[in-house]
């Protein structure tokens, strides 16, 4: 009589297979059919939580959020974005929110050598959770045989280190010891919640590009655990009896806020930028002491940068509005000094003044392009945005840039320092000259009469090339998070003054590289004027053309030659940045610019003078370029 009891200790590949093991030594029947190597029959102990049940806990919440609190809900909770468990418990004294328990053992020196079932098969396949909560053990990746003697990697502990070793110095243009966020950071991250998740939902999006089949499911589920987090530290701060300032809610929601772009490039993560403003407002209203006040004020400089990121890119009224009424710096006499920021490395003040600048730019675009015709009330808005530029435009003016007593002396870092504070006042001028033309006139009247192309000539391009000389005097390991915005704006200003022999497939908006016969450089004519020389650099002293740039013919003029080289330039830039950044911004960033560039080629010898706003418009091509 046949023996039907099944068997369950049979070899771990007829179990998949979901076939009856005769368990033959040294390797069963079926392994031996199919030509494979038998796994044997050896027997493990696997952990189940299928029986357990969770312990009573205290579902009352509070009564009453603050309006605070009611914010963060609609504003986190957004659709497609992270979703919260509505019927988790909250600790309304906060405790329970902000103190993981961590084990004592836990280490914060992983192994970083996993096996290759561990680092190539995916997550979910392996049934084993890369994110576990604070307070499991390491994870464990089961193999078949020779399980004891593998390297562990806990997952958590691994990304939280890779934000210190590499994402920190990546994600901050002002990087040191000082760093404000790595100081904070280091004395958080393993007392809160919040920080403890952002910092892996951080680290997962700056890698999931570069190990998919690793950080795959990380990537996914650590933006919930950290929204979840944030969400219930809120509550408890709005419950708190004791006013705290809340450092962990602020670094929280600026990490969430940079890194959700790095996974999805049109994410722009506004949810948490909005919950940043709402917080800072709300504590701009408390007593503080110097060491919080300076904390505020550093926060302050933050938000602003991010809100700065987004003028370029978000359609949502409520933004743009936001953006447009910032103040103006305060002036301190005829010049306004630009103070680094901590994190950013340029001054928050420029900063806000270059939003404004790009906000007013979309604003006039986007009226023009829902407008087919022309009535009173367009051409009223219209004046209304030359009248704001001209503000604005005064105010970039009077940015004075100091230079430390040692100039001569300066180390590559503080010399990049200096350069890119330059480069961002000069781009934001350029975006108001690119969609202001007026202002151009009221510089030069002698244009007034002249044509667009004449006046994008004299004044546009000379402008474009001259940041791009800026930026090639910064290396590319330099202030690198903050560079990607500066290439798109001075890309934006290139523009071919006549038609030329182009390149081919993905250099088509290069001067063509078939050799051509070299004549004498075509002097160009000097714009002279009496303002603002600083703005209208001299166009006989831009870039010198590359040597795989054809010099200067009687068909081709030598703004051409710059023109082609400088697009060169930048496009490799982007390239050098695309490996040292997380790569999806810097991508959509490369595309945009290839758009750009086509539309200006074809309008060559037309009146047609397309923006390259539409253009981002048109084609969809936005991200967070910083």
């Amino acid at each position: 009589m046949k023996n039907k009891q099944k068997s369950r200790s049979g070899c771990r590949t007829c179990k998949l297979r979901r076939l009856r093991c005769d368990e033959a030594k040294p390797g069963c029947r079926n392994c031996a059919q199919k030509g494979l190597e038998c796994p044997g029959y050896q027997q493990r102990l696997q952990w189940s939580t299928k029986h357990e049940r969770p312990s009573a806990a205290t579902t009352s919440g509070p009564v009453n959020f603050t309006q605070l609190v009611c914010a963060a809900s609609e504003s986190i909770s957004h659709p497609g974005g992270p979703s919260f468990d509505e019927t988790a418990p909250d600790r309304s004294d906060g405790r329970a929110s902000r103190t993981p328990e961590f084990e004592s053992g836990r280490s914060m020196t992983p192994s970083l050598s996993p096996t290759p079932e561990s680092s190539s098969a995916s997550p979910a396949a392996d049934n084993a959770a890369l994110v576990p909560l604070a307070g499991q053990g390491a994870v464990v990746q089961e193999t078949p045989d020779l399980m004891l003697f593998q390297p562990v990697v806990d997952i958590p502990s691994f990304l939280v280190e890779h934000w210190f070793k590499s994402v920190c110095a990546s994600w901050s243009a002002q990087d040191s010891v000082t760093n404000p966020y790595r100081l904070l950071t280091s004395s958080l991250w393993n007392t809160s919640r919040p920080v403890f998740y952002a910092l892996q939902a951080i680290s997962a999006a700056s890698l999931v590009e570069r190990l998919p089949h690793v950080m795959k499911e990380t990537a996914r589920a650590a933006p919930r655990l950290a929204t979840d987090a944030i969400r219930k530290e809120l509550v408890a701060f709005s419950t708190a009896s004791r006013r705290r300032f809340p450092s962990e809610l602020l670094l929280s929601l600026f990490c969430m806020s940079s890194s959700m772009c790095w996974m999805e490039a049109r994410e722009l993560g506004l949810q948490y930028v909005r919950q940043a403003r709402a917080l800072l407002r709300y504590l701009d209203g408390w007593t503080l002491d110097e060491k919080e006040q300076q904390m505020l004020d550093f926060f302050n400089g933050c938000l602003i940068y991010e809100e700065m990121l987004r003028s370029v890119v978000s359609d949502d009224e409520i933004d743009c509005e936001n953006m447009l009424s910032w103040p103006e710096p305060p002036s301190l006499g005829p010049l306004v000094p630009a103070i680094p920021h901590a994190w950013t490395g340029v001054s928050p003040d420029l900063l806000r003044l270059f939003g404004k600048s790009v906000a007013l730019c979309r604003r006039s675009r986007t009226r023009w392009r829902n407008n087919d015709g022309t009535s009173y009330r367009i051409l009223e808005g219209a004046a209304k945005d030359i009248e704001e530029a001209t503000v604005v435009e005064e105010s970039l003016l009077a940015i004075e840039m100091i230079d430390p007593p040692e100039l001569d002396q300066m180390t590559v870092r503080a010399r990049s320092l200096r350069d890119v504070t330059e480069a961002y006042r000069l781009s934001s001028l350029l975006q108001l000259y690119e969609t202001f033309p007026d202002l151009i006139t009221k510089r030069i009247p002698a244009l007034a009469d002249a044509d667009r192309s004449a006046v994008w000539n004299a004044w546009v391009s000379p402008l474009a090339l001259h940041i791009t000389d800026i930026l090639e005097g910064i290396p590319a390991g330099n202030l690198r998070c903050i560079q990607p915005l500066l290439c798109l704006c001075a890309g934006s200003g290139l523009r071919f003054d006549a038609k030329v022999p182009q390149g081919r497939d993905s250099r088509s908006y290069l001067l063509s590289t078939e050799p051509l016969l070299p004549v004498s450089p075509i002097p160009l004519e000097l714009v002279a004027t009496d303002v603002a020389s600083d703005v209208a650099p001299d166009v006989a002293s831009g870039v010198s053309p590359a040597s795989s740039v054809p010099s200067a013919t009687p068909n081709i003029s030598e703004n051409s030659v710059k023109i082609s080289h400088a697009r060169q330039s930048l496009m490799d830039r982007l390239d050098q940045l695309e490996v040292s950044l997380p790569p999806k911004p810097i991508g959509v960033a490369k595309q945009l610019l290839r758009a750009v560039w086509s539309a200006y080629d074809e309008e060559i010898g037309t009146s047609r003078r397309t923006h390259w706003l539409d253009v981002m418009s048109h084609t969809g091509l936005h991200s967070l370029f910083g």
